[in-house]
């Protein structure tokens, strides 16, 4: 056996023996209750640092040991699992799987990227990032691409020989320790819409053109949303799904437990998964444009899901009901750093889960204590008895160990109170 192997099993039989801690097997009933709107109604924490920055500095990748670089990004899921186990006491659950993106070509946007050649049919540049921001290009400003784009049928195409491999060294290396499992990127799944149109579009042009060109706004839209969804039919054709009843992320934040009996990925179905959309990019439009350019968009393919969730970083102070009204299958609804707290609870109540954000600069390396335990005393005073709450401590990017566990500290002290 390899050094990379003994490492990968000696880690992956880590995993499996925390998998089984009898608080891990209490929280899953709590997650699949409180997913289900049922039981009683104590929060649940869930410490959720950012893959590009938080886990940088909590698992830095300089001290992990295989030489494969394949097998390195197998180790380094690994050992970020047991580093939350032993390091962050929150209502996280650990399970003997460890789960990766298909590999493969997204062939809408994928935002972000630096390699993307084309989206929706249409040739795209590297974006010209700086050290905290990035132009965004106006590639519909030519009728010849927003003609493109109306003709493009988003697909996802899965490279099978490098899934093959991935699937064959990963398996290996765990030597049955823990189930590896390739899944569908959230790219082809989410029903947002708005990140990827922006990305081509520009912020500035297209807030313009909800004005200017309101009919060129809803026939890219109408596109967007029916090709999307149609998307969700060809995936589940393909048994390219998988059960997201578990502890991987729904929407923007909390664990997917529910109580229904697991199916193998490849037979799971649109009406049983979590589904997700959010519309932050229309943070500052009125509630008639939101409700007439976005949410009937998003709610094409999100209503097909067996349960939705909303919302993002975005406040949704005064689109609630909107979007109750536009989703039967609502369940998750987020609240931002910047929502009003009671406010949402008020108008969310026990209709759907509320997913509350602190503001993750709280706990930069520079510990904000009396402004962190004053929001989380504001939180559990508004929401207290009335709502299924979850606090999901999101986009850390900076934030160090010790300022992490002060803030659980902190929040169980608000939650005891």
């Amino acid at each position: 056996m390899s050094n990379d192997h003994t490492t990968i099993k000696q880690l992956a039989g880590q995993v499996n023996a925390l998998s089984r801690r009898e608080d891990f097997a209490h929280k899953r009933v709590r997650w699949a209750e409180h997913n289900e709107l049922v039981g009683d109604k104590s929060p649940l924490l869930w410490i959720c640092p950012d893959e590009d920055g938080g886990w940088r500095n909590l698992v830095p990748p300089g001290r992990l040991v295989c030489a494969d670089p394949d097998l390195r990004l197998l180790e380094w899921q690994l050992r970020k699992l047991i580093f939350h186990a032993e390091h962050l006491d929150d209502d996280f659950v650990v399970e003997p799987t460890v789960r990766f993106d298909i590999p493969g070509e997204y062939t809408g946007y994928l935002y972000g990227s630096q390699t993307q050649r084309s989206a929706w049919g249409i040739e795209i540049t590297p974006l010209a990032v700086g050290s905290q921001a990035y132009h965004l290009p106006n590639y519909l400003a030519s009728e010849e691409n927003r003609e493109r784009l109306l003709r493009h049928e988003v697909d996802f195409i899965p490279d099978e020989e490098r899934w093959a491999l991935l699937r064959r060294k990963f398996t290996e290396a765990a030597d049955g320790e823990v189930d590896i499992r390739f899944t569908v990127p959230y790219s082809a799944l989410v029903q947002s819409l708005l990140i990827e149109l922006v990305h081509l579009y520009g912020l500035q042009e297209l807030m313009m053109d909800l004005i200017d060109e309101p009919e060129r706004i809803h026939a890219i839209m109408a596109h967007l949303s029916a090709s999307k969804a149609r998307l969700l039919g060809s995936l589940e054709a393909r048994r390219l799904l998988f059960d997201n009843r578990v502890n991987v992320y729904t929407g923007s934040g909390g664990l997917g437990y529910t109580r229904a009996e697991p199916v193998a990925d490849a037979d799971a179905r649109i009406s049983q998964m979590w589904g997700f959309a959010d519309a932050q990019e229309f943070s500052n439009v009125s509630l008639s444009m939101f409700e007439e350019f976005a949410l009937p968009y998003q709610a094409r393919g999100l209503s097909r899901f067996g349960m939705a969730c909303y919302g993002c970083c975005e406040p949704l102070d005064d689109k609630f009901e909107s979007i109750f009204r536009a989703l039967p299958n609502l369940r998750r609804l987020s609240v931002s750093p910047w929502s009003d707290i009671r406010r949402a609870a008020d108008a969310i109540g026990d209709r759907a889960i509320y997913s509350w954000k602190p503001n993750p600069a709280y706990v930069s390396p520079d510990f904000h204590e009396e402004e962190a335990a004053a929001r989380l005393g504001a939180w559990r005073a508004a929401t207290r008895d009335r709502c299924f709450t979850e606090v999901i401590l999101k986009d850390l990017r900076t934030s160090t160990l010790d300022s992490l566990q002060r803030y659980i500290q902190l929040y169980k002290a608000a939650v005891s109170e």
